[in-house]
């Protein structure tokens, strides 16, 4: 959702009438705290449904994230009307790419080389996508408005937060689904924490390269996604990809 909100919101301040289109339970929340449009999908058969809203609504372009659309059993064989772009981020087992699939593929961080050679034509972004702290400026709760606190911001399972509250010296605080604290965008708290403790995924690894040196990521085992690849080749240099992003998207409408 982060990186789908980043590049929504852009594209909506560049005058575009962009929106999510997702099955995510998580989606219609944050999207009211970002006020940007949402159209939920049926969560058992939202590929199909999600097909059916791209033939409906006729857009100028489709953009998807990470498992592409183009590779679900709904979609393969019949062409799309619209051109289909594909956000490609590190995958442990890559899903097999066929260059009729996207007219667009952007690759939102360094992946594996056997993974980049399916993906052409593609646009390498020289940093990640990253939706800004400020974009959705929430207040912190009082238990989070100080400068003295270890946050240890995990959406894992409970075992994992455990793992990473371990690391933690106190005072901390932790925001998680399993925690009593739950608080978005958490990146508008870590400029002021002493310390950041999180799992090796992309938007953590994403949104903290500026605090690097406050940052401890822990890489946990997941069917798909390469956290601990991530944390060898991620990107070494601070940096916005999401304009870069942005850009390419537009060039092809």
């Amino acid at each position: 959702m982060n990186r789908a909100l980043a590049i929504c919101l852009r594209l909506r301040d560049a005058g575009m009438d962009a929106r999510i289109v997702t099955n995510s339970p998580f989606a219609h929340g944050l999207a009211l705290l970002a006020r940007c449009p949402i159209v939920a999908l049926d969560g058992e058969a939202w590929a199909a449904a999600a097909r059916q809203f791209v033939e409906d609504v006729k857009p100028r372009a489709v953009v998807t994230d990470t498992f592409p659309y183009g590779l679900r059993e709904e979609w393969r064989g019949v062409p799309l009307s619209v051109p289909l772009i594909h956000v490609a981020r590190r995958l442990l087992t890559p899903f097999p790419i066929y260059a009729g699939d996207f007219t667009l593929t952007l690759l939102a961080e360094p992946l594996a080389q056997d993974h980049a050679d399916q993906l052409n034509p593609s646009v390498v972004l020289d940093g990640p996508i990253l939706l800004p702290p400020a974009r959705i400026a929430v207040p912190a709760p009082p238990e989070l408005d100080r400068n003295d606190l270890t946050l240890v911001v995990h959406s894992g399972p409970e075992d994992e937060v455990a793992a990473l509250i371990a690391l933690a010296e106190p005072p901390y605080a932790v925001i998680s689904p399993w925690s009593h604290v739950e608080y978005y965008p958490a990146t508008n708290l870590y400029h002021r924490a002493r310390r950041i403790i999180t799992g090796a995924g992309y938007n953590s690894m994403a949104d903290l390269l500026v605090h690097r040196d406050r940052h401890t990521a822990v890489p946990f085992a997941r069917r798909y996604d390469d956290q601990h690849a991530r944390m060898r080749h991620f990107f070494r240099e601070p940096a916005d990809g999401t304009d870069q992003a942005v850009s390419a998207i537009l060039s092809v409408l």
